[in-house]
């Protein structure tokens, strides 16, 4: 597990929202299940885009290339967790979305996750990988609190 400075590390993120953990999530030790994780992060992206950027998804596309996650502690019922998002990579036609996933317990945050994924500009009706739209990466700059 690496050395991790939450609040240090939060203040990198400006999105953060809490996440509704279902009765299907959790394994019988009232855990939440490592498949799940993948689901949180893709919840949290797309409301990610609508506050970072309010993404059109009609007008351009974007594919999941690459996942990572790496577990610290469990997410527990019923601790409220916290999801937090932020782009840490522009590229031309790719970029990179990272995550921390903390719970409250017993008054304390803790980190329980942390991950990114590569995401990918793309065209549906041409089947290919498209350049990032400049009005994208510039909302993407302007909403982040450290420079990417």
């Amino acid at each position: 597990m690496r050395n991790i400075d939450l609040p240090e590390e939060r203040k990198k993120y400006r999105f953060r929202m809490q996440l509704d953990i279902r009765w299907s999530d959790m394994d019988e030790m009232r855990h939440v299940n490592n498949a799940v994780y993948l689901t949180y992060f893709e919840q949290a992206r797309v409301y990610y885009f609508h506050e970072a950027c309010h993404w059109n998804w009609q007008e351009i596309g974007v594919i999941l290339a690459n996942a990572h996650v790496e577990y610290i502690r469990p997410v527990v019922f019923p601790n409220p967790t916290f999801v937090h998002v932020r782009t840490s990579r522009l590229g031309n036609k790719s970029f990179e979305l990272q995550y921390l996933i903390t719970s409250q317990v017993n008054g304390e945050e803790q980190l329980t996750t942390t991950g990114y994924t590569t995401m990918v500009m793309y065209d549906y009706v041409s089947g290919k990988s498209v350049p990032m739209p400049e009005h994208i990466r510039e909302r993407l700059r302007a909403y982040e609190p450290e420079n990417i």
